[in-house]
């Protein structure tokens, strides 16, 4: 098959969060099992540095009754062709959504101009597109457009949308359909105004990242108030899980580690555990290390997290090191439960990558009380590298982790969104740590569990297949 993915981020370009690891695993699979892949994303400000081949083209097209002209870059990433979209005004920006405090007000036209630009250059492109396939709410509207340009190289092509966070949607008003190209269209009174559903509506199929997140969004309040177009498209929407790319999350290989171990040695653990107390200056303790790389957002958890932390932290001579970025609402409470328990508490604010991959060869367990998960990979990543989880019983968390009550067991799990089950959750697993033989034997079973894009890879040409057959 000939696949487009449209996407805001990949992995060895610009990365966000997940979805970067998403969109790059995923379409690396896909194209070692034979599949002609090619990705289009914007080309932001931190990308005129990226290396790029010879070629490149100029686009001319209409939205929203104005003209439009950009450029397209290209650059190859493990293989995979990508075409860079080029405007200056909407993408030489330092970040790709927002100032660092509030999403850029243009959004809704920067990413209209992103999809149409997408769908033009494709449109030009010497081989026919089988499937497109966005992600999110920054590729959703190109299932409208798509509705519009099926000439060229799109004459029979069929979009297939991923949600990878349904809490993310951008809004707009009735009176902006002008702006999207989209005044003639006879929207529904019934549906929502946001990209997220406009793309819902108009996807010839949909799926998100894990069975247990599709079963949430089928009801309120997980699908944020698109319920009905879920349930709508049910038999058009599945969950695949997704992969993890462990090339690069070995504790085998890892060249980030100060010192590699696997299932049958693990006295590299001891010895990076011991590497960063020393470089953040928690003191030598035969207490567990709990350790987390989030967002430090309300969605991760941390409504719970901060006051489970001030009870646990009381009662016990565990240590805890967070590192990550967010909301300064959560770091400033964070930043007093360091000053609190200067012997127990390391808040390590920002992000990098070789020092996240240490941290989760460091921990004996890693924290994820989130709210609500679409997918996760963190859980997976410390599953690999014999740090247990502990893990709120939600969406792709649930369907990667097993409970210490269940035969199998590779982790801990809550089930309840509050403090006290929390703290219940974090003394369970104190109590699990103590118990060695049993702790190594939860910990190595979660090292030998497997969650490998090739196997989502298979699930997502299925779904391709079941989306070409359908527009037969």
């Amino acid at each position: 098959m000939r696949l487009a993915f449209i996407c805001s981020e990949f992995e060895g370009l610009l990365k966000t969060g997940g979805l970067a690891d998403a969109t790059r695993g995923l379409a690396t699979a896909l194209q070692q099992a034979g599949h002609q892949v090619q990705v289009v994303m914007p080309r932001y400000g931190a990308l005129y540095a990226v290396e790029q081949t010879a070629d490149w083209q100029s686009l001319y097209f209409e939205l929203g009754h104005q003209t439009y002209g950009c450029a397209v870059r290209h650059t190859i990433v493990d293989g995979i062709r990508v075409a860079l979209i080029e405007h200056h005004q909407f993408f030489q920006r330092p970040r790709p959504y927002d100032d660092g405090d509030q999403p850029y007000p243009d959004n809704l036209q920067r990413f209209a101009f992103f999809c149409k630009a997408a769908l033009v250059y494709l449109q030009t492109q010497p081989e026919a597109v089988d499937i497109v396939h966005g992600h999110d709410w920054q590729s959703a509207l190109a299932a409208c457009y798509l509705k519009e340009m099926q000439q060229g190289a799109l004459a029979d092509s069929r979009f297939v949308l991923t949600v990878h966070n349904a809490a993310y949607q951008q809004g707009f008003g009735r009176e902006q359909l002008a702006l999207l190209g989209l005044d003639h269209w006879h929207l529904p009174a019934e549906l929502p105004t946001t990209l997220l559903a406009l793309g819902l509506w108009q996807a010839d199929s949909i799926n998100t990242v894990s069975p247990g997140y599709r079963d949430e969004l089928l009801t309120e309040p997980a699908a944020n108030g698109l319920a009905a177009l879920y349930q709508h498209k049910q038999n058009r929407f599945v969950g695949i899980l997704n992969g993890c790319d462990y090339s690069r999350w070995d504790p085998s290989t890892d060249l980030s580690l100060p010192a590699r171990y696997d299932s049958s040695d693990l006295s590299g653990k001891a010895l990076c555990k011991a590497e960063l107390r020393r470089q953040t200056q928690l003191p030598d303790s035969n207490a567990p290390l709990f350790v987390s790389v989030s967002r430090i957002t309300g969605q991760k958890g941390f409504t719970l997290l901060i006051p489970a932390l001030q009870q646990f932290l009381s009662t016990t001579d565990a240590q805890v090191l967070l590192m990550g970025t967010g909301e300064q609402q959560y770091i400033q409470p964070l930043r007093g439960l360091e000053q609190q328990f200067p012997q127990q508490f390391r808040l390590l604010e920002g992000f990098d990558e070789p020092l996240s991959h240490q941290v989760e060869a460091a921990g004996d367990f890693f924290l994820m009380p989130s709210l609500f998960e679409p997918c996760g990979l963190n859980q997976i990543y410390s599953l690999r590298y014999g740090t247990v989880p502990l893990v709120r019983a939600t969406g792709g968390l649930k369907d990667t982790v097993t409970d210490l009550s269940r035969r199998g067991a590779t982790g801990v799990i809550f089930a309840e969104p509050t403090v006290a089950a929390l703290v219940e959750a974090m003394s369970v697993a104190s109590a699990l740590y103590r118990n060695k033989r049993r702790y190594r034997s939860v910990q190595q079973r979660g090292m030998a569990q497997v969650f490998d894009w090739q196997q989502a890879a298979i699930a997502y040409q299925a779904l391709y297949r079941k989306t070409l057959a359908n527009a037969e």
